[in-house]
């Protein structure tokens, strides 16, 4: 009985940091640095994503935008976005 415990609490918890932040999964073949900036100019930084690559929980706000290579996207903190030929695709 414990371990099921241990189990459904395990899974509850991935379940609710999922859906606490953005992730970006790069399909390109090519190393990306994003930067994301939270609402409002709260906070900026920077992340690096390898090639097909995937960066989970970047956005606990809100809303961030999420910038590669002069092209940038807003989301919600619960968005996934995927890189795809240079772009972010919703």
């Amino acid at each position: 009985m414990r371990k099921i415990n241990l189990i459904v609490a395990a899974a509850l918890f991935l379940f609710i940091v999922e859906a606490q932040a953005t992730d970006v999964i790069n399909q390109d073949n090519k190393a990306y640095t994003i930067k994301v900036q939270g609402e409002g100019n709260l906070s900026i930084s920077n992340h690096k994503i390898g090639p097909n690559g995937t960066v989970y929980g970047l956005c606990g706000y809100s809303f961030c935008s999420f910038e590669i290579d002069g092209h940038k996207v807003n989301a919600e903190k619960d968005a996934k976005l995927k890189i795809q030929n240079g772009k972010f695709v919703k």
